[in-house]
């Protein structure tokens, strides 16, 4: 038997072994939240929610807040589900928790000039400003009328919808508004394939506003130890 043979042979013994040594994924699933919206879409408000969380059974979450969030728990005008569903389930479940928002001062750094340049659009290109908004606000109106279940606000369509909308958004306003939701973005990525390491084998269910959904799918698809399941099949299963 030639030398080369025998090395070949002997790599394909070990596979086995390599295959056995390597961490199992971590399973995933991104769960689109509305905020506020809660309260205006009955179908998914604060009560279905919590349920939905709870059927998931999640060993791990990973949460739209600052890590200093997790502490002090803020009162929270906009992100409305932390205080009435996801902090209470944190108390009775004792999840380990990821805060995915990146902390000051890299929030400020990353921010401060995405709302600059949002700020700069609005003064600078009023007609354009006004029209996008009508445009949000009908497209919100739009996906209420769809939103009749957990699984419609997780679905294709509604993906669909927010990357259209980020497209628009990036178009009209520019480099800065593409490099801003970029960075936001991949800081959330980046806390997911962590946690995904740190726990393999372990069920996560990362909780996002609904705009993030899409990106975060297309993103941990085919990321490296990461088990990325259908939100809207898993959530559809009776």
């Amino acid at each position: 038997m030639t030398m080369r043979w025998t090395i070949l042979l002997a790599a394909w013994a070990i596979l086995p072994a390599v295959a056995a040594a390597r961490p199992p994924a971590a399973t995933v699933i991104v769960l689109d939240t509305l905020h506020q919206m809660h309260a205006q879409v009955p179908a998914y408000d604060n009560a279905v929610l919590r349920r939905t969380i709870e059927r998931l059974h999640p060993d791990v979450l990973c949460v739209e807040l600052q890590p200093d969030d997790l502490e002090t728990r803020p009162a929270e005008p906009n992100k409305q589900e932390y205080p009435a569903v996801i902090y209470p389930l944190i108390d009775r479940h004792h999840y380990r928790v990821y805060a995915m928002e990146a902390p000051e001062p890299l929030a400020g750094r990353i921010l401060a000039p995405y709302r600059a340049n949002a700020a700069a659009f609005d003064a600078r290109q009023p007609a354009r400003s006004e029209a996008f908004g009508k445009y949000t606000d009908g497209l919100y109106a739009a996906l209420q009328a769809h939103w009749t279940s957990p699984a419609d606000v997780n679905d294709a369509t509604t993906d669909l919808a927010m990357r259209a909308k980020h497209a628009l958004q990036e178009a009209l306003m520019g480099p800065a508004e593409h490099a801003g939701w970029r960075a936001w973005n991949t800081h959330f990525l980046q806390v997911i394939q962590r946690a995904a390491r740190e726990n393999p084998g372990r069920r996560i269910v990362v909780t996002v506003g609904a705009e993030h959904g899409y990106w975060l799918r297309d993103h941990l698809r085919h990321a490296a130890g990461v088990n990325l399941l259908d939100t809207p099949a898993v959530l559809r299963q009776r």
